[in-house]
């Protein structure tokens, strides 16, 4: 299927058939529905004219999450899902390519979620977020225009970046939630995150639900959030964002 054009799979009115009433489901409930679901790297068209994408049926990191939390944000409401889609994945809720947000510190700050942390161990990185402006220069996509995604990272880079180290992520773990949304920071001065994920707590320990590009597939990690860590030396620590949904 070309995933230029609009895919809309049905998404919402298969868990209200399923599962009753979207409301009264966690944002964790709902990402276990996605449970052995694909992953598929580049969900996203590169250039425009940018169409809205979406699809139930295979995700990565990032719009795995994005599917999420727009059907959290629906409440339930097929007609409302694709604004909430738009909401989540784009500034100024405009589907453009200048205006997605191509890195996840960037939606985190516009949907206005709060970072967790533990402010006697706050640690502070220099990122000036040239990665995707660079690629473009290089690659010449002549329907994007570069100089809007040079301004975004400008104003991205003017921002304190705070992160948890991997060695102080114990400080970090009473204050987290079931839900709270985790991006591990890259050493790359260019590049916020390489992967992103869910977090669910069980009793006192922490897992990560998430589209594993390892796995293939949707999954919650069988080794805790420590431990993931240790298996994936590229991450130098996290961040680790509280989603605030309008009820």
């Amino acid at each position: 299927m070309d995933q230029r054009k609009v895919v809309l799979f049905g998404l919402l009115f298969s868990f209200s058939a399923a599962f009753g009433q979207q409301a009264s489901l966690s944002l964790v409930d709902i990402g276990k529905q996605f449970l052995r679901k694909p992953y598929q790297a580049n969900m996203l068209s590169v250039g425009n004219p940018e169409q809205l994408i979406s699809s139930k049926e295979a995700f990565d990191c990032v719009t795995f999450l994005e599917n999420c939390l727009a059907i959290r944000n629906a409440k339930g409401v097929d007609s409302l899902y694709s604004k909430a889609l738009i909401h989540v994945r784009y500034a100024s809720d405009s589907v453009q390519y200048e205006n997605r947000f191509h890195y996840f510190s960037d939606a985190m700050n516009a949907l206005g979620y709060p970072q967790i942390l533990d402010e006697a161990h706050i640690s502070v990185a220099i990122k000036d977020f040239s990665f995707l402006s660079s690629y473009l220069r290089s690659k010449k996509f002549p329907s994007i225009n570069t100089g809007l995604i040079e301004n975004r990272e400008k104003t991205l880079a003017k921002r304190p970046f705070q992160y948890t180290v991997v060695d102080n992520i114990a400080y970090l773990y009473p204050r987290i939630q079931s839900g709270d949304l985790v991006a591990f920071v890259t050493k790359n001065p260019h590049l916020d995150f390489l992967h992103t994920g869910m977090l669910v707590r069980e009793r006192n320990s922490i897992h990560l639900l998430h589209a594993s590009q390892d796995k293939k597939q949707v999954v919650i990690s069988s080794e805790n959030l420590r431990e993931y860590l240790s298996s994936h030396p590229k991450f130098i620590g996290i961040c680790v964002f509280r989603p605030i949904f309008n009820e």
